[in-house]
């Protein structure tokens, strides 16, 4: 709380206390030790992050790869989502995502069913969730030892500059991003631009020439992004045997 307040001046930093022991959540601040080197390193970090579920050590000591993707995903790339996920959280990796509707739930999905530990990072505050169809996939994520992050209070609502703010923290935790279905307006694209301004590995998942769902993937490779058919591809360019 001492911390806090000397951060935050303006926040009566024993009430907030309150508030994350209520909803059993946790702080950690940017100047914290346990706080994710990875973010710290990056331009523009959060203040703090809280976060409910997994402890500190399993918080932060994984090595983190984001999967990410359009909200309107085809069948096969919710398919290939889930089996990314699934494949990498099987080989240790700690999958990150946003918990919205298609590709990211489908990261989810694939990492709960390997009984593996995802982290899901949230526009809101963490006393919801958002979207709320997704509650049900946010407590499989707490239950097989994953977390809900969040940069921002209690009771903040989701606005849409904040999709875009939160990208940012997705893919500054992790050593690169992994990108499935990015049409051309797709805030994935803006995930991976985050990811190469952060200077961290971008992937891309090709598709159909002529697929709307693949326009800003396409784009992404053209520009340099490595391609990818598979998490053994991800894990042989981090030096990682499948």
């Amino acid at each position: 709380a001492a911390a806090w307040q000397a951060v935050k001046p303006e926040v009566d930093s024993e009430k907030e206390w309150a508030k994350l022991l209520q909803h059993n959540l946790q702080l950690l601040l940017a100047g914290d030790p346990q706080f994710p080197p990875l973010l710290r390193e990056m331009p523009w970090p959060p203040f703090g992050l809280y976060y409910k579920g997994a402890p500190n050590s399993n918080v932060i000591a994984r090595r983190y790869i984001a999967i990410v993707g359009t909200r309107k995903a085809t069948l096969v790339g919710k398919e290939l989502a889930r089996k990314f996920g699934e494949a990498l959280s099987a080989a240790g990796i700690m999958v990150v995502s946003g918990l919205a509707l298609g590709i990211d739930a489908a990261a989810h999905e694939g990492v709960v069913k390997s009984k593996g530990k995802a982290i899901a990072v949230l526009s809101v505050g963490l006393d919801q969730v958002y979207p709320p169809q997704n509650k049900g996939l946010a407590e499989q994520i707490l239950e097989h030892g994953g977390a809900l992050v969040s940069e921002y209070p209690i009771g903040a609502p989701s606005y849409p500059s904040r999709f875009i703010e939160r990208n940012r923290i997705i893919s500054g935790l992790c050593v690169g991003t992994i990108v499935i279905e990015a049409p051309k307006e797709s805030g994935s694209l803006a995930t991976a631009q985050f990811a190469l301004e952060q200077n961290r590995e971008v992937w891309v998942v090709p598709g159909p020439a002529n697929h709307p769902n693949y326009v800003g993937s396409h784009r992404l490779i053209k520009a340099g992004a490595s391609l990818v058919t598979s998490a053994d591809d991800v894990l042989e360019s981090l030096g990682i045997a499948p």
